[in-house]
């Protein structure tokens, strides 16, 4: 009787160890794979399409944009809507005869789900959503102004006119205001969108996008000419210049990490006479001081950092690649090829995207 209780709590005792060892297996390998999927759109304006990196397989793959009738539309920026249902692009087409569109992309199957013409001799630039992925807005640079679409009818609902030769570029929307970066006019746009109220705040420099912290304090400019970031307080009109360091060749896009603490410029430079630039600037958030340079590939040009504020994906135009940041460390952890001509890039997880 002693042996076969003896035996049952060694039977126990056994059993017991092998659903730890079971459940601690698991556990490790919940922790090495990723905790969600992602995915990053690149807008490939030389040839005419979108890469999507698939983060979580490591693989990528092109959505053409060229249309039913053989006609190519070259995207300078992709964005993802804040819902993540949707990827939006600005499409010029190399048939001068044909309209520029806002493409639409289904971003489960990766379909064009339509696509909205919008006229001519507009030169469609940057294309941002709300936060409720109702609308969308582009900028037009030849056109001077920004045009609002539904994005459920996908029907044009107003132009908000920005003045002439102001040369809209780079925006970003913020709690019902549009902050447009003007390169012709040298100034930064504010457009409140219920009223359609602007107004213009002088930059002194030809202004080419704008990045909004997510504590909804600042709004940064890049000042391609002058060779600095504005940092422009949304409480107290106050701004902050902040020069780059010499070397620097022209900033263009740029983004901040969801903590607000640290931002991302590329230096693509490559006008006025100046040669291309594989630089991107990290500016400390509250010091408004540059704290580190990073090389990454020839003509960086645009940046999104990614949900969880971790890594920092940047494109390099004439690489043809995405250059990938970690944060943490300040270094080129991969490069990723891409399309040719790489400019705008936006980031997409399971449950939305980045603004």
């Amino acid at each position: 009787m002693k042996h076969s209780l003896l035996n049952q709590a060694l039977q126990f005792v056994i059993v017991l160890l092998l659903a730890c060892a079971m459940m601690i297996s698991c556990n490790n390998n919940k922790k090495s794979s990723p905790t969600q999927t992602a995915k990053v759109y690149v807008a490939n304006e030389e040839d005419g399409t979108i890469s999507v990196i698939d983060l979580q397989n490591n693989s990528t793959a092109t959505i053409d944009l060229t249309d039913s009738t053989g006609v190519k539309y070259d995207p300078h920026n992709v964005q993802v809507a804040p819902d993540g249902k949707t990827v939006w692009a600005s499409g010029v087409p190399e048939d001068s005869t044909q309209q520029e569109q806002l493409i639409v992309i289904d971003q489960k199957t990766g379909a064009i789900k339509n696509r909205i013409s919008l006229g001519k001799n507009l030169d469609l630039v940057h294309v941002v959503l709300d936060n409720e992925s109702k609308y969308a807005f582009v900028s037009a640079n030849k056109g001077n102004s920004v045009i609002q679409v539904d994005a459920t009818t996908y029907k044009v609902v107003r132009t908000f006119p920005l003045g002439k030769e102001n040369g809209p570029h780079g925006m970003r929307y913020a709690h019902g205001k549009l902050y447009v970066a003007n390169m012709g006019s040298k100034s930064m746009s504010v457009v409140t969108v219920a009223d359609g109220q602007v107004t213009n705040v002088p930059m002194g420099s030809m202004a080419a996008q704008v990045a909004v912290t997510r504590d909804d304090k600042y709004i940064f400019v890049s000042l391609i000419d002058n060779k600095e970031v504005v940092r422009y307080d949304v409480k107290t009109k106050q701004i902050t210049r902040i020069p780059l360091p010499e070397g620097a060749q022209g900033p263009i896009q740029l983004y901040a990490t969801p903590d607000t603490k640290l931002l991302y410029v590329a230096d693509q430079g490559g006008v006025m006479e100046r040669p291309v630039s594989d630089k991107v600037y990290v500016i400390d958030i509250a010091t408004s001081k540059v704290i580190n340079t990073i090389t990454t590939g020839q003509k960086a040009h645009g940046v999104v950092v990614s949900k969880d504020g971790t890594t920092v994906y940047v494109t390099n135009s004439i690489d043809n690649t995405v250059s990938v940041i970690d944060v943490a460390t300040q270094k080129v952890t991969a490069t990723i090829p891409v399309g040719k001509g790489p400019n705008g890039i936006s980031y997409w997880f399971e449950t939305g995207g980045m603004p």
